[in-house]
């Protein structure tokens, strides 16, 4: 079982793919989004395609699995805001890490419209959404099925 305190801890611990399917899976199960994991391979930035349960324009998310000491800086911002150029139907974007952001990234996020959630902030959804069940289930790497 999985502490609150080890969240960030538990999360740097997944693979990229399983962070992604995690975010996803989130997003879907405990806030009502529907959720699109894109294939492995070559995504073009989009890590994750979600729809708020309201309808109406898409958001791609980027998810970064990065370590404490990781940063996503202005200029990953700057490139993944034009994400939302890639499709017709999107119109937010979402950088979700387990890191954290740059001073000038988040200013600048914050100028072109994008969502940011740090390490902090997901440890923080984690416990907001119960979503400590889904978190275990990845760290054991999908064990069973879902």
């Amino acid at each position: 079982m999985v502490a609150s305190s080890d969240y960030l801890t538990t999360l740097r611990s997944l693979s990229p793919r399983h962070f992604e399917q995690f975010v996803a899976d989130v997003w879907q199960e405990r806030q009502g989004w529907s959720t699109e994991v894109m294939p492995p391979g070559p995504d073009r930035g989009i890590d994750v395609l979600g729809q708020p349960p309201s309808g109406g324009a898409k958001t791609v998310v980027q998810c970064k699995r990065y370590g404490e000491d990781n940063k996503v800086s202005s200029r990953e911002v700057q490139q993944y805001a034009a994400l939302r150029q890639q499709r017709d139907d999107v119109e937010g974007v979402t950088i979700v890490t387990t890191g954290s952001f740059t001073s000038n990234a988040t200013e600048l996020a914050a100028d072109l419209d994008i969502k940011c959630l740090d390490g902090e902030d997901l440890a923080r959804v984690v416990e907001q959404y119960d979503a400590r069940e889904i978190l275990e289930w990845y760290a054991a790497g999908k064990p069973r099925d879902w």
